[in-house]
């Protein structure tokens, strides 16, 4: 295996099989990945702006406007009036929170069933990694 025993090629592998899988699981709510990390940011946060979307996610503008444009279809979310009409705020409507309810449960079951068997100490030795990493990569 490469550099660092493959770290970064297993956590690629990783990252791919868990969308995949975790699209699986919330389709039983009619969402992908990409809708529920927008409707569980909006959940957290509250109105947003999809600049603050974007950058908190780490993804180009467009893709969210895309995502967005597709929760806003289905009255999941809705925009807000702001004091710069050329910013876009966006909230979860009351359909968009009862979606963010149910996802969360089959989110949560989902992580509990692929965690159960991790020791506690790995779960937050791997925790303090990925941060490490992630912070690092912000500086670069």
């Amino acid at each position: 295996m490469s550099f660092h025993n493959g770290f970064f090629h297993h956590n690629l592998q990783f990252s791919r099989s868990f969308t995949k899988k975790l699209n699986e699981q919330l389709a039983k709510v009619d969402l992908f990945h990409s809708q529920w990390l927008i409707v569980y940011y909006l959940n957290q946060f509250g109105c947003s702006t999809l600049v603050e979307i974007s950058n908190y996610l780490d993804v180009e503008k467009p893709t969210v406007t895309r995502t967005v444009n597709r929760l806003e279809e289905r009255d999941l979310i809705e925009q807000i009036p702001g004091k710069d009409k050329r910013e876009r705020r966006i909230q979860l409507t009351e359909s968009g929170v009862k979606t963010f309810q149910e996802a969360k449960k089959v989110v949560e079951e989902f992580e509990h069933q692929l965690m159960s068997g991790l020791a506690e100490e790995d779960l937050e030795v791997t925790q303090r990694t990925l941060i490490f990493l992630k912070e690092k990569l912000k500086q670069s």
